[in-house]
């Protein structure tokens, strides 16, 4: 399988813990035991975060780390609708581009 580079605005993960901990006293801020000056110096650049404040950090922000492929598998499940009732039905598979024109009992239709 091959990976095509994201072209994401720059600092995604950067924007968001900026947004996170430029409210004080946020989730973020007191997941990673740092006071005001912590965060200011975090946030100008003098201060970094340890290896093991990284996932109390972002987690704080609301947010947790997932792999690609997890993530591609619940797109393409949103995609093709993890509860097809054609697919179950027998009528071949679900979503876009799939559709089929099979009469279900209680006025279901494929499509």
């Amino acid at each position: 399988m091959t990976m095509t580079p994201h072209t994401h605005s720059a600092g995604t993960i950067e924007r968001m813990l900026r947004k996170n901990l430029s409210q004080p006293g946020s989730a973020a801020q007191e997941a990673a035991g740092w006071d005001t000056a912590a965060v200011s110096r975090f946030l100008s650049g003098a201060q970094g975060v340890t290896i093991g404040k990284i996932d109390a950090l972002v987690g704080g922000a609301g947010y947790v780390l997932i792999s690609r492929k997890y993530l591609e598998a619940i797109g393409t499940l949103g995609e093709v609708g993890m509860y097809c009732h054609c697919a179950r039905a027998g009528g071949g598979e679900c979503g876009p581009g799939r559709e089929q024109a099979i009469e279900f009992t209680g006025a279901r239709k494929c499509a």
